[in-house]
């Protein structure tokens, strides 16, 4: 079957690849010391040896890591941040340890067709997707994956993934309440594989400088009203004590949605969910329908108040021409105070403030709220899948390659090898042999494990507290002993080391994990109503509406246009397609019940 098709090209998620990034990162820098001896068990308890398994088509058990005998040739395609496409000595695409590991105990010889910098990844796979020259694996985004399966080009995984999924894999792949799956279903037929990631990692949290609220004798802000008066006064009380009026109270980005500097915990704070460009959240009314945060009322007053904060001084005067890395500049300059971020912030720019005034406390908060109703977004976990191609030989391949590397990356696995995550010379030297691998997938609760791992430590003292991916860790144990027995280890940032700070605001007792940790506990996380395919006016459209939004929120907040022009800019939006995609989003939600 020879189809040639159109794509249009629609951009992958920005931040999908930095909660991968940050997964990885944090999986690798608090968890992976200490290597695990190489065990000869498979997970399903079956000693394996050079061809000792072959398996039939029809029948016979379906063993999850079962060698191929004879071996199989697997074709994929690629893509690399600029880290991973230096590879280590002696190391490359087609020669590294998971391409050996493969090989050597899966029976699998990993051909790569083609491989790219990250940034070229999706113009590239759209040449490949219209060329109609998919390999065996693909790794696709939502809408690529929509358009293969209305192309019929990709496989059924239904009966494959069913008959070879092993437990290990089977628990990580149903840890987000089974939504990725769900997402890779389409009439009742797998037909991808979820590249799972972290279920709760784009929970908004509110950083603070704690030091700043000291001296002004303020509370951490739990209302909008409160935000309000920390915002002045870290902008009028000079909080940096330079004798100038050069700070300001928020920090805001260009972009406005999604990532750092930016609003979507801000307009949660009014019960307004909004996602992030390319993963939009959709969220119910009163009445049951679907609607887009972005056009609904309360979003209205909270556009108000914001244009209030920046005719004040609270915000940037040239927030609008800042990108992430200016704002950046700023918060570790020490000229803003406060911003809307996520947990991985911990980790950028926050080392590099503390690191330049190591008395700059920067705090983790739950995200104010306009009443005592905390509504904390959360988009998708999954925004990318691995696809087979149709017609290929060996689909179960792919099932047993993801049983492959959760069996060797995931510490929950009695076979685990941090080699498989850092390198061949862990600890010696350490880099993302990982992303070697043809499919990559992560627990999507592993974070939170993480942080309940080291609160439990810090009452047990006891190694055996902690998470999988902190056990054996040396380093680990070494630094959250220091920080529990040091001054204020508890809840004060004060008797961290500097070189501590990322972990210990990251998943630390007061860390960014125990906000969003207790988002969870008391049920205030809301998660993404609808979870389907592109509906067609999204994939013609929905990049036009997003810019529509960003150019109207950026001239309400500078005042450049009144407020009271909102419900013209919604019936704007509405009428260039806004209100289709809301009717064939609520159509999709009405096939579900």
């Amino acid at each position: 079957m020879n189809k040639r098709i159109r794509i249009k090209t629609v951009g992958l998620a920005a931040m999908a690849f930095m909660l991968v990034m940050m997964l990885a990162a944090c999986s690798g820098s608090n968890g992976e010391g200490g290597q695990a001896p190489n065990k000869q068990k498979n997970e399903s308890g079956v000693n394996e040896t050079a061809g000792s398994t072959k398996e039939g088509a029809e029948s016979g058990p379906r063993d999850p890591l079962a060698k191929f005998d004879p071996p199989i040739q697997v074709t994929t395609v690629k893509s690399l941040d600029d880290g991973a496409m230096k590879f280590p000595a002696g190391e490359s695409i087609d020669n590294n340890l998971w391409t050996q590991g493969l090989d050597q105990e899966l029976g699998v010889k990993l051909k790569v067709d083609w491989l790219v910098p990250d940034n070229q990844y999706e113009q590239k796979l759209n040449v490949t997707i219209a060329s109609d020259d998919l390999p065996d694996i693909t790794l696709v985004n939502a809408v690529q994956l929509k358009q293969l399966v209305d192309n019929e080009m990709v496989e059924d995984l239904t009966d494959v993934y069913e008959s070879y999924k092993s437990d290990l894999t089977n628990q990580i792949m149903t840890a987000d309440g089974g939504i990725g799956l769900k997402q890779a279903t389409f009439d009742g037929k797998l037909l991808a594989i979820p590249a799972m990631n972290g279920a709760l990692d784009s929970a908004p949290v509110l950083w603070v400088r704690k030091d700043w609220l000291d001296k002004a004798g303020l509370q951490p802000p739990k209302t909008m009203d409160d935000l309000m008066n920390v915002a002045k006064a870290f902008t009028e009380n000079d909080p940096d004590g330079n004798g100038q009026k050069d700070t300001y109270g928020l920090g805001l980005q260009k972009e406005l949605f999604g990532g750092q500097y930016v609003l979507n915990g801000y307009f949660n704070g009014y019960h307004v969910v909004t996602g992030m460009p390319g993963n939009l959240l959709w969220n119910k009314d009163s009445s049951g329908k679907l609607i887009l945060g972005y056009v609904q009322a309360e979003a209205k007053t909270a556009l108000g108040k914001l244009a209030e904060m920046y005719k004040a001084g609270y915000i940037e005067k040239d927030f609008a021409v800042k990108d992430g890395g200016k704002v950046s500049e700023s918060v570790v300059s020490e000229k803003i105070g406060m911003f809307y971020g996520q947990h991985w912030n911990a980790f950028s720019p926050l080392p590099d403030a503390v690191k330049k005034n190591p008395q700059a406390d920067w705090r983790p908060y739950a995200i104010p709220s306009i009443d005592d109703k905390i509504t904390a977004e959360n988009v998708l976990g999954v925004s990318n899948f691995y696809v087979v191609r149709k017609g290929a030989k060996n689909p179960e391949a792919a099932v047993k390659i993801l049983n492959y590397f959760l069996n060797k990356q995931n510490p929950m696995s009695e076979n685990y090898d941090p080699r498989y995550h850092n390198g061949p010379n862990y600890p010696e030297e350490s880099h993302s042999e990982y992303k070697y691998s043809p499919i990559t997938v992560f627990h999507p609760q592993q974070n939170i494990l993480i942080h309940n791992g080291i609160v439990e430590f810090g009452k047990t003292k006891d190694a055996k507290s902690l998470s999988a991916w902190n056990q054996g860790n040396d380093n680990d144990l070494k630094q959250f002993t220091e920080n529990f027995a040091g001054e204020g280890g508890e809840g004060k940032a004060g008797g961290v080391k500097t070189e501590n700070f990322p972990g210990w605001v990251w998943v630390g007792p007061f860390g960014a994990y125990s906000v969003i940790n207790e988002y969870v506990e008391k049920g205030q996380i809301v998660q993404p109503a609808f979870y389907g395919a592109p509906t067609p006016t999204m994939t013609a459209k929905q990049s036009t509406l997003e810019k529509l939004v960003l150019e109207n929120y950026t001239k309400f907040i500078m005042g450049v246009t009144p407020i009271e022009q909102f419900d013209k800019f919604v019936q704007n939006w509405n009428s260039l397609g806004g209100a289709d995609i809301t009717e064939e989003v609520n159509g999709w939600a009405a096939d579900q019940k």
